[in-house]
C-alpha cells in the first residue's frame, strides 16, 4: 500500500512539475508574440510618419524585455540564495 501511495505521489509532483514547464514556456511564447506585435506596430507608425510614436513603441517593448529579463535572474538568484541559507541552517543543526 505505501508503494502505491508513493507512486501515486510521484504521479501527482511529475504532472505538477510538467504543468509548470508548460506554463512558462507559453509564457515565454506570449511574451514573444506581444513583443513582436509591438515593435511591428513601431516599425509600421514610423514608416507612415509618426516617428516618436514609433520609437517610444520600440524603446517601451525592448525595454519590457530587458526588464523582465533581468529581474526574473534577480528572483533566481534570490531563491538560490536562501535554499542555500537553509541547507546550511539544517546542516548545521544535525
Amino acid at each position: 500500500m505505501a508503494e502505491k501511495q508513493s507512486a501515486h505521489r510521484e504521479y501527482l509532483e511529475k504532472r505538477v512539475v510538467d504543468g509548470n514547464v508548460s506554463n512558462q514556456t507559453r509564457g515565454s511564447y506570449f511574451g514573444f508574440i506581444i513583443s513582436l506585435v509591438a515593435i511591428l506596430s513601431g516599425v509600421w507608425l514610423i514608416d507612415h510618419g509618426k516617428s516618436p510614436e514609433g520609437l517610444v513603441a520600440i524603446i517601451a517593448s525592448l525595454g519590457g524585455l530587458v526588464s523582465v529579463f533581468f529581474y526574473s535572474k534577480y528572483q533566481q538568484k534570490k531563491e538560490r540564495e536562501e535554499k542555500s541559507a537553509a541547507l546550511q541552517a539544517r546542516r548545521n543543526s544535525r
